[in-house]
């Protein structure tokens, strides 16, 4: 009678023996990368005096605001001229259209509010400065447009002053008779604008709003005198007309 081979069984020495083939070593990790704002804050540290520099631009920018010299005046390109006293401007000697006019307007600041200058006086009107005297041509019923803006106190003070005017007839011609008279239709505003550092919104007022008939204008001018804030100006209307005695034409309703 044959036994089965008993099977062996692993010892204990076996179970433990590791199998063989090559041993795998432990590999260094890398380092870990410095994050973004690590970097940011190395730059910053490393780069400190340009911050300093940014902040000092601000700052400066922030109290230094550039404006214009105390007298400018500003055209429809907002380029500022600075003016003492504006250039004159003459009439025209020669007016080749028979119905042509023109008008001007004299802008006068004073140096002293309390000045009477209600009337024309050649002596008072020395001590001001002419700060603007535009002349327009037009010609009879039609209207002529005339916009200023002068800036006083730095630029803080912006005064816009606005004319329509149209010159008109009055009566008729008469042979041997001298030309009729002509009169100013207008419509003439004056506003005022002022800017300041402490204000959240420019303060702005109305200071003359006036429309009407003015006459004798040719012969005598029409002035009207008004204030802003501490400011005293005049601004002083004007008519010519052409030499030829024009036609019967844009005469006033009677």
């Amino acid at each position: 009678m044959t036994t089965a081979p008993e099977s062996e069984e692993p010892t204990s020495a076996d179970a433990q023996c590791p199998t063989e083939g090559p041993i795998d070593e432990p590999t260094e990790q890398p380092a870990a990368t410095p994050t973004r704002w690590r970097r940011v804050l190395a730059f910053s540290q490393r780069n400190a005096y340009l911050v300093v520099v940014a902040g000092a631009v601000l700052v400066v920018t922030r109290a230094i605001d550039f404006s214009p010299p105390p007298e400018v005046r500003v055209g429809k390109a907002n380029v500022g001229q600075l003016v003492g006293d504006a250039p004159p401007q003459e009439f025209s000697t020669e007016l080749s259209n028979p119905q042509a006019v023109q008008v001007r307007a004299t802008l006068r600041l004073y140096p002293d509010n309390e000045l009477k200058v209600a009337g024309v006086d050649p002596e008072l009107d020395e001590h001001g400065k002419i700060l603007s005297q535009p002349v327009v041509t037009t010609i009879l019923g039609m209207n002529a447009t005339i916009d200023q803006t002068v800036r006083l106190e730095g630029g803080d003070l912006e005064i816009q002053l606005g004319l329509e005017a149209t010159p008109r007839l009055v009566g008729t011609t008469k042979k041997g008779q001298p030309p009729p008279e002509v009169v100013l239709e207008h419509e003439l505003n004056v506003r005022s604008r002022r800017d300041g550092w402490w204000r959240s919104a420019p303060s702005q007022r109305v200071h003359v709003d006036t429309r009407g008939f003015l006459g004798k204008l040719e012969e005598h001018g029409h002035r009207l005198v008004f204030t802003v804030d501490d400011h005293l100006f005049s601004l002083d209307l004007e008519v010519h007309r052409a030499a030829v005695a024009p036609p019967a034409l844009a005469r006033t309703k009677h």
